[in-house]
């Protein structure tokens, strides 16, 4: 080997690390690393001279990404999808994920009108077995653990004293058959989508949108819509110069329908 006077060298060094340093620097376990390895999402940089796994800094890089996409609910198949691409292709994970991304938010959605769904079926549930006597003797029709809600009876009949300003008793109940609720809680949640921020107030939530007419209309038109069929809500609507803001309140007994519906207001 020739060296010539004058002219600088640099030599490379990259730093290894071994799976129980990756798994203490990180949070993730050694098993799970090596389950990853097993199912091709993450790749040690090499094996050192007594066959241990080795790491490197961008194994590391690879791993933060694989443990945020998998905090979005992310399926390992579409992980697989992303992390084939990672290395080479930026723009590809980003088109990738934007459709997955998309998709996942469809079906969360879908997943908080089922949930919002069972949530009044378990209320209605409760307060028929609270309100009604125990039968002496086996279960028979009669009882009310055998009984189901009717069409157009109240999803959610929790009573309440009264409303804030000391009126007569206002029921926490929504007078919708099942269908139509459905389809009010798919309209919040399409609405709630392009909502700009949230913030929690004294006794629920309130929702920052953009300025638009067509969407402030929009927010008045599905605020009526709700109250008229449930009046335990409070709604305010307030426009400046900032934009619109949504105020949705509700009594303490209602607030894990605030919650289903518009998101924790913290």
């Amino acid at each position: 080997m020739t060296f010539e006077w004058g002219r600088s060298f640099t030599v490379m060094v990259m730093t290894t690390m071994r799976i129980a340093e990756v798994a203490e620097r990180t949070g993730v376990p050694a098993t799970t690393l090596r389950y990853y390895e097993e199912i091709g999402l993450l790749t040690p940089a090499g094996r050192s001279g007594n066959g241990y796994r080795e790491y490197a800094d961008r194994d590391l890089e690879r791993l933060a990404f694989i443990t945020r996409a998998k905090q979005l609910d992310l399926s390992l198949e579409e992980l697989r999808a992303l992390v084939d691409v990672w290395d080479d292709d930026c723009g590809q994970v980003h088109h990738r994920m934007t459709a997955m991304i998309a998709s996942r938010v469809a079906q969360t959605q879908a997943r908080i009108i089922d949930l919002v769904e069972l949530t009044c079926q378990l209320q209605a549930a409760a307060a028929r077995l609270a309100s009604t006597p125990i039968s002496e003797g086996a279960c028979g029709d009669d009882c009310a653990c055998m009984a189901t809600p009717t069409a157009g009876t109240e999803l959610l009949p929790n009573p309440i004293s009264s409303d804030p300003a000391g009126n007569e008793s206002i029921p926490v109940a929504c007078s919708l058959d099942p269908d139509p609720a459905h389809d009010r809680i798919g309209d919040w949640q399409k609405l709630i989508a392009k909502a700009t921020s949230r913030q929690a107030v004294g006794d629920g939530v309130a929702l920052s949108f953009e300025h638009d007419v067509a969407l402030t209309t929009e927010i008045a038109k599905l605020a009526a819509e709700e109250f008229q069929c449930c009046n335990f809500f409070r709604f305010n609507i307030a426009i400046d110069g900032s934009g619109v803001r949504l105020e949705v309140g509700a009594p303490t007994e209602a607030r894990d329908i605030i919650t289903s519906i518009f998101g924790s207001p913290g």
